[in-house]
């Protein structure tokens, strides 16, 4: 069967194509989120422009499958009303468009399967999609990734980090080739891993990765297991450039 990835650079999203089933794959929406206690961001404004967004994508890209890559929202260890609401909304605005969402749990998505319509299928860990293996990317990959060469991933939120370059502080694209023998010895193959820019745009957590001219990660089992068969990394800004190589 045929198969086919596109990254979507600008669009901070991915499309995949099985044969003639085409998927939408998007990370890291983390509705809900604000900066700061005293920094508010309306997060139902938030979720209709994620919307509009999520819309336009479908339109372009002809998928009627949404694969989002875990952290749809952002409080950690429980649900607040604010994101109960926020993903009413959200849900209610393209439901329509897709005839399957897949939502693979990320580490900030606690207690959200009750405030899911029907039509979303809850993925625990990862999720195999012919040669491409997806996982939220804040544990280690499951025995699946055997049957894998591409690697899809968010958590990280890459962002630029160079001295004096006018990119710093933006969202990018990161490209690796390396190999997991750290994780499963008897695998020789290499693997290409990608991992996605945040759809959210607002977001800043550079907690979660902090992303240097000379490729520094944190807060990433995957990495940080296989740190020292790391073959090449690019580094891709959202207009598709290439920033960097090593």
């Amino acid at each position: 069967m045929e198969t086919k990835l596109i990254l979507l650079y600008k669009d901070a999203a991915i499309k995949i194509e099985i044969g003639r089933e085409h998927f939408l794959c998007l990370s890291d929406l983390h509705i809900g989120y604000s900066p700061s206690n005293i920094i508010k961001i309306d997060s139902r404004r938030i979720s209709a422009l994620f919307s509009e967004k999520i819309k336009d994508l479908c339109e372009k890209t002809k998928a009627r499958n949404l694969i989002i890559l875990g952290d749809l929202k952002h409080k950690i260890g429980h649900i607040t009303l604010n994101e109960q609401k926020s993903l009413s909304l959200f849900f209610s605005q393209i439901n329509s468009y897709f005839k399957k969402i897949y939502l693979i749990l990320g580490n900030h998505d606690a207690c959200i399967q009750n405030f899911l319509p029907s039509n979303v299928q809850i993925v625990k860990r990862s999720f195999l999609l012919n040669k491409f293996y997806l996982m939220h990317g804040h544990t280690l990959p499951d025995l699946n990734i055997k049957k894998s060469n591409t690697i899809i991933m968010g958590h990280i939120h890459p962002l630029y980090s160079k001295e004096n370059s006018p990119l710093n502080g933006q969202r990018v694209w990161i490209i690796i080739k390396l190999y997991l023998k750290q994780i499963y010895p008897s695998l020789t193959k290499q693997y290409n891993l990608i991992i996605m820019p945040t759809f959210n745009h607002e977001l800043y957590l550079p907690s979660n990765y902090v992303l240097s001219h000379n490729f520094i990660g944190k807060n990433s089992p995957l990495l940080n297991r296989c740190k020292k068969d790391i073959l090449s990394t690019k580094i891709i800004s959202m207009e598709g450039v290439l920033l960097n190589e090593t």
